[in-house]
């Protein structure tokens, strides 16, 4: 493209429709990505917007006045740092995806290009009228030639997927990202996380009944109340069920149901807020199984880092257990795995969620301990819990300190529990391990 700014081009016989001429790519008009001032008018082989061509070529005019003036130019490669991204043939293909879209008289396909050009028209008609001017072809955009598709195929259809190939892109570009399911709805729904969110939805709808349920049982009066508190124990136990807790084995998990819904944030968030309202032994069996899969739920994790909202509700479960429910849930942390060199107790020492409640466990141990109450143990009790505090400050000690992350609340009384088994090195050197900056209290945690 020269610039010729004195002599502007004659305007061409422009068509537009399925007849319009066919033109290459390269007969669009692409901006410079050089960077200099000086703009270049259009060359004879691209009809330019009127308008456009107008304002391009004021803009020349007052960038050379520009110059003239300060020797610093006007616009500079280094103001913008997103110049000369695009190639000119990447260019040229936006250029010719837009000039097609306007191979239509369709008014929907582009108001404004066609509403333009029709007060273009009328105009150019009122002036004929007046004598102002001789009759000629009103100027349009020239467009490529391009065979419409009248009918629409899919090239490939993936069952579950957001969208398809499809051949007329340009053309009919919402065909190409359109979801349509062409799938079973028995297919369809054959997604793990797909069901697990639709089952989310309906236990928080259940949710929310159990929680406008509490509300007016506090609203109520003193002789109606105990009515509303069978009622939301009802609806308590109809959704603790509707969580089908269970047993499986660690091929199992990825089918499992509950363990699906802890794979989700939001159903974490569904757990944290049930745990206050359930019962002490149905508390206890959410906190048993978590315990059990937890090297599952933490390698779930991994990118969401959610369990931690798990840690308030649990800490208050775990403050009510008795002595042998917690030797119990302690086993599960310690118990070896079938394919990993590693046990649940040492992956939960690298993560927060997983130290936190380690710490929990440990610290009421110690209080239980520490306390006039009676602990009615079962026999062998009291041996398991003297060999978890040996395993705990044998995998302590061995985990490295950069690997050590800091939990979420570090209870006072751990090292009081480290001084009843273990000598005074390994004790201060424990100390070490768990020295970490100031934490919030137990009460200041976020549910």
């Amino acid at each position: 493209m020269s610039p010729n700014i004195s002599s502007p081009p004659r305007p061409l016989a422009m068509h537009f429709g399925p007849m319009s001429p066919s033109l290459d790519a390269a007969l669009f008009f692409s901006p410079s990505a050089s960077g200099q001032l000086n703009l270049s008018v259009p060359s004879h082989m691209t009809q330019l917007h009127p308008q456009h061509q107008r304002i391009l070529t004021q803009r020349q005019q007052q960038g050379g006045q520009a110059q003239s003036i300060s020797p610093k130019k006007l616009w500079s490669p280094k103001v913008d740092p997103y110049a000369g991204l695009m190639t000119s043939k990447e260019k040229d293909w936006v250029v010719k995806v837009e000039m097609i879209q306007l191979q239509s008289e369709n008014m929907d396909d582009d108001y404004y290009y066609q509403t333009y050009y029709h007060r273009l028209e009328r105009k150019q008609a009122e002036e004929e009228l007046l004598g102002g001017r001789n009759k000629q072809e009103p100027p349009k955009l020239v467009t490529p030639f391009i065979q419409k598709v009248e009918t629409y195929d899919s090239v490939v259809r993936i069952a579950g997927s957001l969208g398809q190939v499809a051949v007329s892109t340009c053309y009919s570009p919402r065909r190409a990202i359109d979801a349509v399911h062409h799938a079973l709805v028995e297919e369809a729904a054959g997604s793990h996380r797909l069901r697990a969110l639709h089952r989310i939805e309906k236990l928080f709808l259940q949710l929310l009944e159990v929680e406008d349920m509490q509300r007016k049982t506090s609203l109520a009066p003193e002789e109606q109340q105990p009515c509303y508190q069978e009622q939301k124990s009802q609806e308590v136990e109809r959704l603790y069920q509707a969580l089908k807790i269970g047993a499986c084995s660690s091929a199992e998990e990825a089918e499992d149901e509950f363990l699906q819904l802890l794979c989700v944030r939001k159903g974490k968030k569904l757990t944290a807020r049930l745990l206050p309202r359930l019962t002490q032994e149905q508390a206890e069996k959410i906190l048993l199984t978590i315990t059990h899969h937890l090297p599952f739920l933490m390698k779930k994790d991994m990118l969401d880092e959610s369990l931690p909202m798990l840690y308030s509700p649990l800490n208050e479960v775990v403050g009510g257990m008795t002595f042998s429910k917690l030797i119990e849930v302690l086993q599960e942390m310690t118990r070896p795995l079938p394919k990993s060199p590693e046990l649940p107790l040492t992956m939960a020492l690298k993560n927060q969620f997983g130290i936190s409640l380690l710490y929990s466990l440990l610290s009421h141990g110690e209080r239980l301990l520490s306390s006039d109450v009676p602990l009615e143990p079962r026999r062998g009790d009291f041996e398991m819990w003297t060999d978890m505090v040996f395993l705990v400050a044998r995998e302590l000690s061995q985990v490295p300190k950069a690997l050590l992350v800091e939990p979420l609340f570090l209870p006072s009384n751990l090292l009081s529990l480290f001084c009843r088994y273990l000598d005074k090195q390994t004790i201060h050197h424990l100390e070490a391990k768990m020295e970490c900056s100031p934490l919030p209290s137990e009460a200041a945690m976020p549910c």
